[in-house]
């Protein structure tokens, strides 16, 4: 196999739920990713806005960018093999035209909330009635589910995680805490009430305030590979070039379990009318 993976690095991306391979992408390859890179940039900002995060889905965009380097990532020699190793030979890297792409702000800096994927994103009442806590535990255990890639093709520091959290069917008090001392309002500064300076601090104090996180540092061409239902976020700003391929390492148990429960997941709106609710309970 083209890229090593131990015993050790297998059980700790077990235990911690991410693990980094370094430098994956070859020079040849990563100026061919740079270019069509800084196409999807400026579509991005021209589609979604100058503080947009993310490009996805490059089959709807395929009459402007050249979708061959991307496809050419997906399929690096040796590439598949070390995610298999690290989690099951179900496993294979989510084709390059269903995948998507992180940049940074156009303008000015923000953050997202921290979150854990999935659980995040439902209310709580349909969770219970169609998964519920025992089934939700079976699946943070099981590696075909929730297996989330960030490639880099510059330096990238964004992306914070808590080591074991993915694990946990239900969150620490002091997690908790976190989660409900802020809104994404607030990190978004809609209100135009910081400086550049004044917001960028804030949201690294927030970054840095949920015990045990880890911040990644991935230089380019790093392959982190991690269970986004650990508490994770990405922290943004926009004098750091951020092009960081982003996609999915996919079985069919984690597509069936997608395509069978999607219809749960709630739009930006429904999230923050759950998350005012939390906060009001717990500061109430």
């Amino acid at each position: 196999m083209k890229f090593e993976i131990t015993e050790h690095d297998i059980q700790k991306y077990r235990t911690d739920g991410y693990h980094i391979i370094p430098q994956v992408i070859p020079a040849s390859l990563l100026t061919d990713l740079r270019r069509e890179a800084t196409k999807a940039r400026e579509l991005a900002y021209r589609v979604h806005g100058p503080q947009t995060q993310r490009l996805g889905f490059f089959k709807d965009y395929a009459d402007e960018l050249d979708l061959t380097p991307f496809k050419n990532f997906t399929t690096i020699d040796g590439l598949n093999e070390a995610v298999q190793r690290l989690t099951s030979s179900h496993h294979q890297v989510k084709p390059a035209e269903d995948s998507g792409i992180l940049f940074s702000p156009q303008e000015r800096p923000w953050s997202t909330e921290w979150h854990r994927d999935w659980r995040d994103h439902v209310l709580d009442a349909e969770f219970q009635e169609h998964v519920g806590d025992a089934r939700w535990k079976e699946i943070l255990e099981d590696g075909d589910f929730f297996n989330q890639i960030n490639c880099p093709l510059y330096e990238d520091t964004s992306t914070w995680y808590v080591p074991g959290s993915h694990l946990r069917v239900h969150n620490t008090d002091e997690e908790m805490a976190v989660y409900l001392s802020t809104t994404q309002e607030a990190l978004m500064d809609e209100d135009n009430q910081k400086t550049d300076e004044e917001l960028e601090l804030t949201c690294l104090r927030y970054c840095q305030s949920m015990p045990g996180a880890v911040q990644l540092v991935l230089n380019p061409g790093d392959f982190a590979l991690y269970r986004n239902t650990g508490w994770h976020l990405g922290n943004y700003v926009p004098y750091r070039t951020r092009m960081t391929l982003h996609t999915h390492a996919i079985t069919p148990a984690f597509k069936e379990f997608g395509d069978k429960y999607r219809w749960m997941l709630k739009p930006r709106e429904a999230s923050i009318e759950r998350h005012g609710k939390l906060a009001s309970q717990s500061r109430g």
